[in-house]
């Protein structure tokens, strides 16, 4: 027995599978692969038929191999092309050309429990693939799918490092219960954060956006499912992959503070005085302010407060396999560090998909990922007293020593960088996961196929927290403790078979589901040794609380799904799913989910055959309902909280409900009526997808108020309905392929939701809750301003009991004799003229992707845009604090006799301007260059003689700029507020490396 590996010159750089035979190697073959253009073909494989010997052709399509005999059959094999058998015979030089497996290249989506081609699909689908999720680097996938899904709207919640976005699938259907959408990771479902899953180690996401596609997952898709399939290895050599990339976080603003001068002339003006007057200065500022504004000594605490943040990334991963086993192997580290000071994310994360064929009939595997995440957060203490803090003070004294509380004046208005002096303040987040789908199959039969996933889902998180005495108070600590262990339970029978012109697909699951949710916590005051942190609670003087929980719900589920179509153009699809849930009672834990939709491939018609510029039409229609249960799963139960009662003067304990229980609550239904089209022109150079739909939720769960006597404030029960209705358009375009390389291609999609509230409890819109029947669920609700009063309109503001210079509302409502609305004017200015000024849904989105490359050079950028929103900008807060109000630190441009501006008021020591409210009501539709990224790959003739298969420079832009009639910060928001409490976003620029080998 001898081990044969090959000698290979340099310039072919195959590699032989090494393997023991006994036969004596006697021939030796070389040659080239070529596609159908003549171009040679790296990387195809090239095994002796029967043997475990073979090799791969190196960058140029040349292989050598040796060969036992003139007898011996060379297969050969590639992605994308169909395999070709070769007798060797006398040949000593082979060239082969492989063709084109048209088949194998129709898209396949994922759908639950399954795969389709592209053009089989009935449902509504989008999807991405991992191209597009790693071309944005950021921590979270859902960010780099921002702008290039129909339908999909995605949206930053915060600028903080590791915050996950929100997310929303054709608008809101719950008012109280979640909206968030399913998300599927390698078929095991889960509704805990995504933020542990490595972007890189994703192939590809698909969204089921209607009912006829989410069905199948019954109550848990009733706010879409988002599937994510991550990578797995192929049958050959190995590949090493590292990628890294660093980037630096700037912040997106144009939010300027006054400076000393500025600040000094807007106090003068807010008493009445002249700005430029500062002769009574002493009234009102501090003796320190005073001489620092002499002085010219001032302080920009925006900017003290921020930093350049930076990101970065390093990942290595192997993936390779053979006929009974692949793998797909990968580790990676992340770090974060935001643009406030002392806040930062970081993450490890390890992930191993490995699968082996035990049998022909039996297949086993494992996908799993491992996950260490680090935060650190900030409180919004520092910004939030950064925009309103005296330029005239300083942070620091004249020895360099802090100083907690810089401006006499201002009291206990501490300076914005108190919780960053050394042991002042710590918001640390540990978190650490394991998420896997063990899976084993076994085919009994050609077509018919029996498949056991179970998916494990653990995860454990620690929150500690600490403040420090340098405010003048007693240092205060917290610690909560919480373990989430979810697992999935399912069995999968399915049958897939074609007897000549039908096709017939059936799929059939029983499954279940757990969790486990515990949590405790404490917290404490007075700690003796302040570096103890939160780690010895037990040592503080007083000990303020102690937690502990458990909760635990559960969910048994049937499903059935037939796929039937004939001739590969008439299609339909039946699914029906089973639920039964442990959060709600006896009587309505059982409900059944139904659908059907079918497809039409039009194109396929023989009248169709003379529309030679129509490559491909589809038309799709489809109907069904899905259920939500998000409540607490006691809530049909009630839970005792401890409560303390007086007797005298003597306490004492009891327990009672924390609320009142409903047995009668039921699932929340969502219906939905789904129409499609899919078309190509162009033989496919132009595809793309047009959809529209109607959803109708009825039975919300929400909380009616009851009268005070039953000693409960309100009630959870079945009432009211939503409507969601929409289009979406998705369009593909090769704008120009040239035979020299250089490539155009561009990827449109643009989508319309109109969310609306259909009915509340007695058919009465809830002003309380801002709920109103015909307005979207989320609405800005308050006094529309009309300008400012001007100095020719006395008469009029004097009227409405103001005067030049304060806020003009709009006369938008009054009531007739009987008391009723009118929606008419009345001449007065009260509560009846609140209106709804606009909602936080965007009336269109949409993103434009563009790819451009040229032999070695790529160049993409993604435009995206949400327009006809409205937001509410707490940077214009008026009201409260002294002076003209919190933010009194902001440059803006406020009304003079001198200066008559229509927005923001004059300024008014005294008092907060009457109708402050309406100020802070914007425009927040914005265009964003949303990413631009430059690379160039270097030629395979220079990187094969280092034995690298590709090697990828590039830089990237993200978030650089921005397009909107609101110019402080960036107006994207997923609650439609900006500033105080929510950390501006940031633009990032990142320069990063791919390398194969």
């Amino acid at each position: 027995m001898r081990r044969v590996s090959g000698n290979l010159p340099e310039e072919a750089e195959p590699k032989l599978v090494p393997t023991t035979l006994d036969l004596k190697l006697d021939q030796t073959i070389t040659g080239t692969v070529t596609d159908e253009n003549g171009a040679g073909l790296p990387g195809v494989s090239i095994l002796v038929k029967g043997t475990q010997r073979g090799t791969t052709t190196n960058a140029e399509g040349k292989f050598k191999v040796d060969v036992p005999n003139s007898d011996a059959v060379l297969v050969f094999s590639y992605v994308g092309y169909l395999p070709q058998e070769v007798v060797v015979g006398n040949q000593s030089q082979l060239s082969i050309s492989l063709k084109v497996d048209t088949k194998a290249l129709e898209e396949i989506i994922v759908v639950g429990y399954g795969t389709q081609k592209k053009r089989d699909l009935t449902g509504a689908i989008s999807s991405i693939s991992s191209r597009d999720i790693a071309e944005t680097p950021s921590s979270n996938f859902l960010q780099n799918a921002q702008g290039r899904l129909a339908g999909v709207d995605i949206v930053r919640t915060n600028g903080n490092p590791g915050s996950a976005p929100t997310i929303r699938i054709r608008g809101n259907r719950s008012i109280n219960a979640s909206n968030n959408p399913l998300y599927v990771i390698d078929g095991i479902p889960t509704d805990v954060s995504i933020n542990d899953f490595n972007p890189n180690d994703i192939e590809s996401m698909e969204v089921l956006k209607d009912a006829s596609a989410v069905a199948i997952y019954g109550s848990r898709g009733a706010n879409g499912v988002i599937l994510i399939t991550t990578k797995k290895g192929k049958e050959g050599k190995a590949v090493i992959s590292y990628e890294s990339y660093y980037g630096i976080k700037k912040a997106q603003k144009n939010l300027n503070l006054m400076n000393g001068k500025q600040f000094a002339q807007y106090s003068r003006v807010s008493r009445g005085i002249d700005a430029n007057d500062a002769s009574k200065d002493n009234t009102f500022f501090s003796t320190l302010e005073s001489d620092n504004l002499k002085n010219g000594v001032e302080a920009d605490w925006l900017d003290l407060i921020l930093r350049d943040g930076q990101q970065q990334q390093h990942q290595i991963s192997a993936s390779g396999g053979n006929q009974s086993t692949t793998y797909y192997l990968s580790g990676a580290f992340y770090d974060e560090k935001g643009i406030m000071q002392a806040s930062d994310y970081r993450r490890y994360s390890f992930r191993a998909n490995i699968e082996t064929k035990l049998s022909e009939r039996l297949r086993v595997g494992v996908s799993s990922t491992v996950a260490s995440d680090l935060q650190n957060v900030m409180s919004n203490g520092p910004y939030t007293n950064a925009l309103q803090f005296s330029p005239l003070v300083q942070p620091y004294d004249t020895d360099g020593n802090f100083i907690a509380y810089p401006n006499p004046r201002e009291g206990l208005l501490a300076s914005p960088l108190l919780q960053y002096q050394p042991g002042q303040y710590t918001d640390e987040r540990k978190k650490y996961r394991i998420f896997a789908n063990i899976f084993a199959e076994y085919t009994f039969t050609k077509g018919l196929t029996y498949r056991l996933n179970y998916g494990p889902d653990f995860s454990t998180s620690r929150q500690g927290q600490y403040g420090g005495t340098l405010a003048g108070s007693a240092n205060t600590a917290s610690v909560s403790n919480q373990q989430n262990f979810a697992y999935t339970l399912e069995n999968v029978l399915s049958f897939n078979r074609k007897f000549k012109e039908h096709s017939l697909n059936i799929v059939g699951l029983f499954s279940t589901q757990t969790n486990r949710f515990e949590s405790s916590g404490a917290s404490a005051r007075n700690i003796p040794i302040e570096s103890s942190l939160f780690y010895n609670l037990n040592s503080a003087e007083t000990v303020t609380g102690i937690n502990s929980s458990l909760t635990q719900w559960g969910l048994v589920s049937y499903m059935g799904r037939i796929n039937y179509s004939f001739k590969d153009k008439y299609l339909l699809t039946l699914t029906g799913r089973a639920d039964g849930s442990s959060r709600l009672s006896q009587k309505n834990k059982w409900a059944f989910f139904p659908s059907i939709s079918a497809g039409w491939v039009i194109s396929d018609e023989a009248f169709m055959s003379n529309m030679k510029a129509l490559s491909f039409l589809k038309l799709r229609a489809g109907y069904g309902s899905v259920g939500n249960t998000s409540i607490s799963p006691y809530q049909t139960l009630g839970g005792l909280e401890r409560s303390v009662y007086a007797f005298g003067n003597d306490p004492a304990f009891g327990y009672a409900l924390n609320v009142i229980p409903n047995p009668d609550l039921r699932w929340e239904i969502s219906s939905t009526l789904n129409l499609g089209m899919d078309f190509g022109l162009l033989n496919d150079r132009l595809t793309g997808s047009l959809e529209v739909y109607k959803t109708n939720t009825t039975d919300l769960l929400l909380n009616r108020l009851i009268p005070i006597t039953s000693g409960y404030e309100s009630i959870l029960q079945n009432i009211g309905a939503t409507s969601n209705q929409g289009w979406e358009l998705s369009l593909n375009g090769n704008i120009f392929h040239s035979a020299n390389g250089l490539k155009w291609d561009a990827n449109l999609n643009i989508f319309s939701n109109k969310e609306k509230i259909v009915d509340l409890f007695n058919g009465k819109d809830d002003v309380g809750n801002q709920w109103f029947i015909g307005q979207p669920i989320s609405v800005f609700y308050n006094f529309k301003q009309q300008g400012i009063w001007q100095t020719g309109e006395a008469d009029e503001a004097n009227k409405a009991k103001q005067k030049p210079g304060d806020i003009k509302i709009a006369d938008v409502n009054g009531r007739d004799a009987g008391g009723n609305l009118t929606n008419q004017p009345d001449g007065a200015i009260n509560a009846d003229d609140r209106t709804v000024l606009g909602s936080t849904v965007p009336k269109w989105s949409g993103g434009l992707t563009n790819r451009i490359s040229y032999k070695g050079i790529d160049l993409s950028f993604l435009v995206y845009a949400r327009q006809g929103q409205y937001i509410r900008s707490d940077f214009h807060y008026l009201g409260g604090n002294n002076w003209q109000g919190r933010y009194n630190a902001i440059n803006f441009d406020y009304w003079t006799a001198n200066n008559p501006v229509n927005k923001i008021p004059r300024p008014n020591a005294a008092a907060a301007p009457l109708y402050s409210d309406a100020v802070r009501f914007f425009d927040g539709s914005f265009i964003k260059i949303r990413n631009i990224s430059l690379g160039y790959t270097l030629p395979k003739a220079i990187t094969s003689k280092a034995r690298i298969s590709s090697l990828r420079f590039y830089a990237t832009a993200d978030n650089a700029l921005i397009f909107s009639p609101y110019k402080l910060v960036d107006p994207e928001t997923a609650n439609g507020i900006v500033g105080g409490s929510s950390p501006m976003t940031s633009a990032t620029y990142v320069f990063g490396m791919n390398l194969k080998f």
